[in-house]
């Protein structure tokens, strides 16, 4: 049976739902084997594209595996995500834009918003689920500050 939009878009907002939880290990099972991660953004002084990170499967978990080394806010962070569009290609590749925006919220509970973007994912639909083979985070947010390490 193929896989539906429903199932797409469930995907999506299970890995933002994996990421508030800091649940690594199971976000990293909503991924294919062979996945790349970028963090992107236009840079208006330099008039063109800037790539904040790009990983492959490897670097992106070491990149994980390390997130308690770092120094971190103490508060947390919540995605909000909305599907805005699935183009199939054929039948085993979706290509998925989806709204993004990441609040912080301070342990004494105060929330601003952290940053605003689009996630540009690709999703293997060969199987009997889907997973994101490639996510590029392209955020219209350039002054992120003192942040997270964990990813967006």
């Amino acid at each position: 049976m193929p896989i539906s939009d429903e199932q797409i878009t469930r995907l999506i907002y299970r890995s933002c739902l994996r990421l508030d939880a800091e649940d690594l290990d199971a976000y990293l099972e909503l991924f294919a084997p062979e996945f790349a991660y970028r963090i992107s953004n236009y840079s208006v002084e330099m008039r063109k594209d800037q790539n904040w990170l790009d990983l492959n499967q490897d670097e992106y978990k070491a990149l994980l595996e390390n997130i308690p080394l770092h120094s971190r806010p103490l508060g947390t962070f919540a995605r909000h995500a909305n599907v805005y569009d699935i183009k199939r290609n054929g039948e085993d590749r979706a290509k998925v834009t989806t709204f993004l925006t990441v609040y912080y919220t301070t342990p004494e509970g105060g929330t601003s918003v952290f940053v605003v973007g689009k996630y540009f994912d690709e999703i293997d639909i060969s199987g009997e689920q889907p997973l994101i083979v490639d996510r590029e985070v392209r955020l219209e947010t350039r002054e992120v500050g003192i942040g997270s390490i964990m990813p967006m």
